[in-house]
C-alpha cells in the first residue's frame, strides 16, 4: 500500500517538478552565458559606478564579485532560481495536510491500512528528494555553461620577450595597437566544482521552506490560509534580513531571519580562496585563532530548522482531530 501512496505522490508533483527542473537548467546556463559575453574589465567599471555603501548589500568583497566565479555565483541568489524551489517546497509542503483536507480526500486516504506516518512521511520524501533534484538542476545548469561556453575577453597586442625582464615581465604592450577580442573557454579558467556548497545550500533552504510549510499544514484546515501564512512569514523574514544589512545600528536583525543562512555566493567564494574550509563547520587561520563560521554551519542552520520543522509536523498531524470533508 505504501508503494500506491508513493506512486501517487510523485504522479501528483511530477509535472511542477519537471517544469522547475527545466527551469533551473535553463535559467543558470543563461546566466553563464551572459557571464561569459561581458569582459571583466567591463563589469568592473559598473561595479565601480556603484555606490561604497552597496557593498554591505553582499557577503563577499566587490573585487571577487567581478571575477568568473563571482559573478556565476550570483545565480544562486536570483529570484528565478530561489523562486523556483520556494514554489516547490509551498507548494508541496502546504499540500501534506490542509491540501488533502481541502480535496476532501484526507479522509479517504486514512480509511485505507495506512497510519497518519506514513501519510505524511510519504509526502516529505517526495518534497525533500524534489529539492534535492531542483538544487542538482542549478548545478547541472552551471557545470554545461561552463563546459559548452567561451569567455569573451579583450587583450591589448604585446611583444613577447623570450626572457622575462625584471619589473616589466615576458609580454610588453605594443603602443596605440588595436585591442583584440579572443574567446577562451570557460572550462579553462572556472571549476565547476566550486559551485557544489552554493548547490547544497540551496537543497537546505528548500528543505527548510518545505518543513516549516508542511508544520503550518499539519495544523491547518484551508490550503489557501497555509500558503498565506507561509508567504506572509516568507516575507516578514526577507524583509528582515534587508534592514539588518541596510545599517550596522540594525546589523542585530539578520540574526531574526533564517534568511541570513542562505549565503551561496559567500560559501563559493570560500570554495574558490580557502578551499580546505568548504565544507568544515568553523574556520581558523594557522595560529588557531578563530576567523568565523564555515559553511557547513549555515547548512547545518536550515537543516535544523527544516527538519525540526518536520518532526513537529508529523506530531501536531498525529494528535489532531481531523473535521468531515464539506
Amino acid at each position: 500500500m505504501i508503494h500506491v501512496l508513493l506512486r501517487r505522490r510523485i504522479d501528483e508533483a511530477k509535472w511542477l517538478l519537471a517544469a522547475c527542473s527545466i527551469t533551473m537548467v535553463w535559467f543558470c546556463w543563461l546566466r553563464v552565458w551572459l557571464v561569459s559575453r561581458l569582459d571583466t574589465g567591463r563589469f568592473k567599471e559598473i561595479l565601480d559606478l556603484l555606490p561604497s555603501d552597496w557593498q554591505r548589500y553582499t557577503p563577499v568583497d566587490f573585487s571577487w564579485l567581478i571575477t568568473y566565479e563571482g559573478r556565476i555565483s550570483l545565480a544562486y541568489d536570483e529570484l528565478v532560481v530561489v523562486g523556483c524551489v520556494s514554489i516547490w517546497a509551498i507548494a508541496r509542503g502546504s499540500d501534506c495536510v490542509s491540501g488533502e483536507l481541502g480535496r476532501g480526500t484526507l479522509e479517504m486516504l486514512l480509511a485505507q491500512p495506512l497510519s497518519r506516518r506514513a501519510v505524511m512521511l510519504s509526502q516529505a520524501g517526495v518534497t525533500v528528494t524534489g529539492a534535492a533534484v531542483l538544487a542538482f538542476c542549478a548545478w547541472f545548469g552551471t557545470w554545461c555553461g561552463i563546459h559548452t561556453l567561451s569567455a569573451k575577453q579583450v587583450v591589448t597586442p604585446a611583444f613577447h620577450l623570450p626572457i622575462p625582464l625584471p619589473f616589466i615581465g615576458s609580454d610588453i604592450p605594443i603602443p596605440f595597437a588595436e585591442p583584440e577580442t579572443v574567446y577562451i573557454p570557460l572550462v579553462d579558467l572556472v571549476d565547476a566544482g566550486l559551485f557544489a556548497p552554493a548547490s547544497v545550500s540551496l537543497f537546505m533552504f528548500g528543505l527548510m521552506i518545505a518543513g516549516f510549510s508542511t508544520l503550518v499544514s499539519s495544523w491547518d484546515r484551508y490550503r489557501w490560509r497555509t500558503i498565506g501564512i507561509v508567504v506572509g512569514v516568507y516575507v516578514v523574514q526577507t524583509v528582515v534580513k534587508l534592514v539588518g544589512m541596510s545599517t550596522d545600528e540594525l546589523a542585530w536583525m539578520k540574526f531574526l531571519s533564517a534568511f541570513t543562512a542562505y549565503e551561496p555566493e559567500s560559501f563559493v567564494h570560500i570554495a574558490d580562496k580557502l578551499p580546505q574550509f568548504t565544507w568544515s563547520f568553523t574556520m581558523r587561520d594557522s595560529d588557531g585563532t578563530w576567523i568565523g563560521y564555515g559553511p557547513m554551519c549555515f547548512h547545518a542552520i536550515m537543516a535544523s530548522i527544516g527538519v525540526a520543522s518536520y518532526a513537529v509536523a508529523l506530531r501536531v498531524f498525529a494528535r489532531r482531530d481531523l473535521p468531515a470533508p464539506l
